[in-house]
């Protein structure tokens, strides 16, 4: 560009200049406000007149509030229009991009999320809180949807097992697993399909195996939670009242091991036994403190071990061992203290687990044990009837084995329970129920034979046909 041409355009930008100055003024004169003139210069061809814009008011602060000044009323959408020419839709069209874009970010951080979610709870982060959550679910729903009541038909192939859980009972079968809450609603029932099935329950939770197979499951109260095959045969289990789990197999370099399984069916546990074969396993209820029962060979004869384990102490103080010659256990208990009870052929003994020392014991004479059952710090023995004519016997006995009651039964004994306030007994025509003093409260008779009985939230026999709830003498 010349010289002359800059000129001549600086010279043009300053006439524009002018000229807008002098249109300012005559419209403030207009308006009647003063102003000083100035002389506009003349221009042959002056620019158009471009309109005002508003001045934005600016807001004005009062303490921690702003207020703005009111200003003039805005011109009417047509007018405006016709001012600037038609709105542009470009500022709309960035505001939904953006929209959309904040959407897509927020759903892919949310399906990041859940990702990572899945992977921790894969990796067993979060097990734990989620089976809290499902047994808190499960209580839930047992209390918000109770059942018809008692009785219901009994249709189980081959019923042999019937123990209580938190809020109903579990039975067993030869191939199925039911559970009822206790208002008769049934809650889950799953095929097993074991050939020597056993089961072993613990406040929510229970685990059947198949004895001598290598198949076990565990259930809650409305759903498979772990199923597993062993690498050996299964010999026997327990579960805690925690849900810890103790299976015992046997092994290939060993005559058996024992493995430990928490709540996330982790193992925390090992035991190998080289000399000694275990037939009974027990866990306390916290599950930090195991009782196992091996069969031994010494001398041409048969003997057992007590052997206790102390799941949380280190491997040297881990397990105390005691000979029991010349008898069979047949049932471990740990009683509420800590304490374990151990039921023989032909007596009755209480031990000390930190030491193998024997507390005390009870010697059952010439009397034939028939079945025992425990609750808290009380154990129940039930002694079997020595002719037709003669009766059976029922002992209870406190926490440290001292006679508590005795009650005598006339008819042939099927199953016994203990419970809290009361004991059960139920034959193939009738069950009887007395309390820890040996009062009878219960006498009923049964319409079908009797099989099982269990005391759960409320007293239940099992006949071939039904399942009813025993009423207490002075509700009949």
């Amino acid at each position: 560009m010349s010289l002359w041409q800059k000129k001549e355009k600086k010279e043009r930008i300053s006439s524009m200049e002018a000229y807008r100055r002098a249109a300012q003024q005559a419209q403030r004169a207009r308006q009647g406000e003063s102003f000083y003139s100035e002389p506009a210069p003349q221009e042959p061809d002056p620019e158009p007149e471009q309109p005002e814009q508003p001045e934005k008011s600016k807001p004005e602060r009062r303490g921690w509030l702003f207020r703005r000044k009111k200003s003039a009323p805005a011109a009417p959408a047509q007018e405006v229009r016709a001012q600037h020419g038609p709105k542009s839709d470009v500022p709309r069209l960035e505001q939904i991009r953006r929209r959309k874009h904040e959407r897509r970010m927020r759903r892919a951080a949310l399906a990041l999320i859940a990702l990572i979610a899945f992977f921790l709870y894969l990796g067993g982060i979060f097990s734990a809180s989620i089976n809290l959550f499902s047994d808190l679910l499960d209580t839930t729903r047992i209390a918000l949807t109770p059942g018809k009541g008692w009785p219901v038909d009994q249709q189980i192939e081959g019923l042999f097992d019937i123990q209580p859980i938190s809020g109903g009972v579990a039975l067993c079968g030869s191939s199925e697993l039911v559970l009822y809450s206790s208002t008769a609603r049934q809650l889950h029932s799953v095929q097993h399909g074991y050939a020597s099935p056993a089961m072993t329950s613990g406040k929510t939770r229970i685990c059947v195996y198949d004895q001598g197979g290598k198949e076990l499951r565990v259930e809650s109260r409305s759903r498979t939670l772990m199923t597993r095959t062993t690498e050996y045969p299964i010999l026997t289990a327990d579960m805690a009242k925690g849900g810890t789990l103790a299976v015992a197999t046997r092994s290939e370099r060993y005559l058996a091991e024992i493995t430990v399984y928490d709540l996330n069916f982790e193992e925390i546990y090992y035991a190998y036994l080289a000399e000694y074969y275990p037939y009974l396993v027990e866990l306390s209820g916290s599950g930090n403190q195991m009782a196992v029962v091996c069969m031994k060979v010494e001398n041409g004869s048969f003997g057992a071990q007590l052997q206790f384990y102390d799941l949380t102490a280190s491997s040297d103080a881990q397990r105390v061992t005691v000979d029991l010659p010349g008898c069979t256990p047949l049932q471990l208990h740990y009683s509420a203290d800590g304490m374990l009870v151990v039921i023989c052929d032909e007596f009755t003994a209480l031990y000390d687990p930190a030491t193998g020392e024997e507390r005390a014991r009870y010697d059952y004479g010439d009397r034939q044990l028939l079945t025992a059952d425990f609750y808290g710090r009380n154990t129940l023995l039930v002694f079997d009837r020595v002719g037709s004519g003669v009766s059976g016997s029922c002992l209870l006995l406190g926490e440290t084995l001292q006679q508590l009651t005795a009650v005598s039964y006339a008819f042939d004994l099927a199953d016994a329970a203990l419970g809290s306030e009361n004991f059960y007994l139920i034959g193939e025509e009738t069950a009887v129920g007395y309390d820890l003093t040996g009062k009878q409260v219960v006498s009923q008779s049964l319409s079908s034979e009797g099989r099982l009985v269990a005391v759960g939230k409320q007293p239940l026999a099992v006949t071939t046909k039904e399942i009813l709830q025993l009423t207490p003498l002075t509700n009949q």
